[in-house]
């Protein structure tokens, strides 16, 4: 019945987006049906991994199977012809890339890191190869097969850790609860397949200090070695955190005695840490200088936070029930967090895994600090879940666990009817403050800088014109909305920092000067950013104006280009031009 449910909860979720093509994305019916599948899909589940009957081993991995695939499939349901999301544009380029060159480490204008660390576009090409399928095809393959072994992997951690497979499925099915575990961590992203290869990586180093035959051992630590191998060269941040998580449990092992863990744990922290360092030093030396924007902005983010200044815009706020609903689920997580702790203490305190994930679920406070306390914060939050909420979600099974084996037996009914409501809560929470945002929570006709839906067939034809025409390669001013388009489709190079050539209503003799000492060659104008504010609160991915665009932007800014000295209008599709500026 629980996969009947869920298969009837897709058919609804896919319904709806129907609906929202349709022209009825902003209709409440619409939302309404949507919810509706979701509720379908997640309630069976919990409702039955959470219930006092008995429960087979069977059964709880079929559940979290059910579960993953339901939600696989909603999300593929959202855009189920080619890739909208930007992040799986980036890679999707990088695939082209490899297949059209027979070669790694191509240019990528979009995501300059990306092709440093090739996993997932090499495993993709290969498939591409070898069965002739589509490179959206095999996308949605290797990610779909990648998040349910790494789903599978969980599971299987949960409960050597636990002793308890219950624990382990309500485990699992708090982790599906983070924000993006229904939609980053499944696309066609580099760390949606690195995750995979760093739960396989904790696996063997779980299983390494068991006794057993000396083969035994050396599969599973040729298993760690290869599985570290892969994180290292799938996707940077993962193999960073690989390398903080085996020392977690390294310090964990040490504090409770357990010295063959820390031995084997030490050995493949520094197995991860130089595989790392040297990925970094040899092959992708770019990566510091990728990361470290965020790096900074995160830390002075939170400096401002705590220092009560000015940390930048203001996020695009959500509707009322999605911000309740937000600090709801804080509010639960802050209140069972503890009781897991307290369960660790009493039952678990000599478990080096146990203790240590006991540790690293305390960093969530981390980041609910930087979900609400920082502008902007919510991305990086979001980011950073997908690898909190592993010790997190065990921490919260053991707490849901310790208030039902405490209480009273005439209570223990309505505990369990409770503990099915906040896990519900949890669920909800996490899509409704996902991905995509609410006002895409349905796709649906074209939106001013909306991201998936500014991805449209005008938008992937200028790209493609480009392309065919100008070539790859040409630095080009846009918006937002047909950045990432024009980087894949089009595999022109779009700068970031553009904003002053759309927010004047002249072409200022600075500006061109501006422009050409970016090398800029082409302008794309879309019309639309003069019809309708930015969904996202930004016309442009850098733009000064952020979050404080009160209307539309004047269309005699957009126009100006038509009638400037230097400027041809090489292309024009009704709603977007393109210009080329002339060398002097």
């Amino acid at each position: 019945m629980v996969a009947v449910s869920a298969a009837t909860g897709v058919l609804i979720v896919a319904a709806a987006y129907s609906a929202g093509r349709l022209g009825h994305a902003n209709s409440p019916w619409a939302d309404r049906t949507y919810w509706l599948g979701q509720t379908l899909i997640l309630a069976p589940t919990a409702f039955r991994l959470l219930s006092r009957r008995f429960l087979a081993r069977s059964e709880t991995v079929t559940l979290i199977t059910v579960l993953t695939i339901a939600e696989y499939l909603a999300m593929v349901c959202y855009s189920p012809s080619a890739f909208t999301y930007a992040d799986e544009l980036e890679h999707w380029r990088s695939t082209v890339n490899i297949l059209q060159s027979g070669r790694l480490f191509t240019v990528n204008y979009l995501l300059p890191i990306g092709p440093h660390y090739p996993g997932l576009e090499e495993a993709t090409a290969a498939l591409v190869s070898a069965t002739g399928l589509s490179v959206f095809t095999c996308g949605l393959i290797v990610a779909g097969i990648a998040h349910l072994l790494l789903v599978y992997v969980l599971y299987w951690l949960f409960r050597e850790v636990s002793g308890s497979y219950r624990i382990a499925g309500v485990a699992v099915l708090c982790y599906a609860s983070n924000s993006l575990f229904a939609s980053f961590d499944s696309m066609f992203v580099y760390q949606t397949l690195a995750l995979l290869f760093f739960g396989l990586t904790l696996v063997a180093a779980r299983r390494l200090p068991s006794p057993g035959a000396a083969g035994q051992r050396v599969g599973w630590f040729t298993l760690a070695v290869l599985a570290i191998a892969a994180t290292v060269v799938t996707h940077h941040v993962t193999s960073y955190v690989l390398v903080a998580t085996l020392v977690v449990v390294t310090v964990a092992a040490l504090v409770t005695g357990n010295w063959r863990t820390a031995g084997w744990t030490t050995v493949l922290s520094m197995l991860s840490a130089t595989a790392a360092v040297g990925w970094l030093a040899f092959a992708a030396p770019q990566t510091w200088t990728y990361l470290q924007p965020y790096a900074d902005g995160a830390l002075r983010g939170l400096r401002q936070a705590f220092t009560g200044g000015n940390a930048g815009a203001p996020p695009v706020s959500g509707p009322l029930g999605n911000r309740v609903l937000g600090a709801a689920a804080v509010l639960a997580i802050s209140a069972l967090l503890p009781v897991g702790w307290w369960r660790v203490w009493r039952r678990y305190r000599l478990k080096s895994w146990v203790v240590a994930m006991a540790a690293g679920s305390a960093c969530w406070y981390a980041v609910v600090i930087v979900r609400f306390a920082v502008a902007d914060g919510s991305e990086l939050a979001g980011r950073a879940e997908t690898f909190v909420f592993m010790p997190t979600a065990l921490i919260l099974a053991l707490g849901l666990r310790q208030l039902v084996v405490t209480t009273v037996r005439w209570r223990a009914r309505a505990v369990s009817a409770a503990a099915l409501v906040v896990v519900l809560l949890l669920l909800f929470d996490g899509l409704a403050n996902g991905w995509p945002p609410y006002w895409e929570r349905l796709p649906g006709q074209y939106l001013v800088a909306g991201f998936e839906r500014s991805v449209e067939p005008e938008e992937i034809a200028a790209a493609t014109w480009s392309l065919a025409v100008l070539g790859p390669g040409n630095r080009f001013a846009t918006d937002l909305g047909s950045y990432p388009v024009l980087g894949s489709y089009g595999d022109q190079d779009p700068l970031r920092d553009v904003a002053y050539l759309y927010t004047s209503r002249t072409v200022a003799r600075g500006a061109l000067s501006q422009a050409e000492a970016q090398s800029l060659r082409y302008i794309l104008v879309d019309q639309r950013l003069s019809q309708s504010l930015p969904a996202a609160g930004q016309y442009f991915p850098v733009d000064p104006n952020a979050g404080k665009y009160t209307h539309p932007l004047p269309t005699a800014d957009l126009d100006k280009f038509n009638d400037a000295f230097g400027v041809d209008r090489i292309y024009d599709s009704g709603n977007i031009v393109i210009y080329e500026l002339l060398e002097p």
